[in-house]
């Protein structure tokens, strides 16, 4: 039974894992708005933290909706997910422009 609370808690878990290790890497150095107009806007830390390792999925933001293009032509549901991948490309993905590709 244990095992499947755990299953259950696992993207609460990296939702919370992300938001402490942006908050950490944002406190320190500029980092750009993504995008720089709109509801949602994330300081993305993809030059000081890397997720490269991480290969699961997580929301940050779940249940928002705001289409944003990465520099890979993909178009994300919101900027936190654009983060998300951007972490785990070693900043090689990054924000293009607001709205679908």
């Amino acid at each position: 039974m244990q095992g499947g609370k755990m299953a259950k808690s696992f993207p609460a878990l990296c939702s919370l894992f992300f938001f402490i290790l942006t908050h950490s890497a944002l406190s320190s150095g500029p980092q750009h708005w993504w995008p720089p107009n709109g509801i949602i806007k994330v300081k993305c830390p993809y030059k000081k933290v890397d997720l490269s390792w991480f290969r699961g999925t997580a929301n940050p933001c779940p249940g928002v909706y705001q289409p944003i293009c990465g520099t890979n032509f993909v178009t994300y549901e919101n900027p936190c997910i654009l983060c998300v991948e951007s972490l785990k490309s070693q900043g090689k993905i990054r924000f293009l422009r607001d709205g679908k590709c």
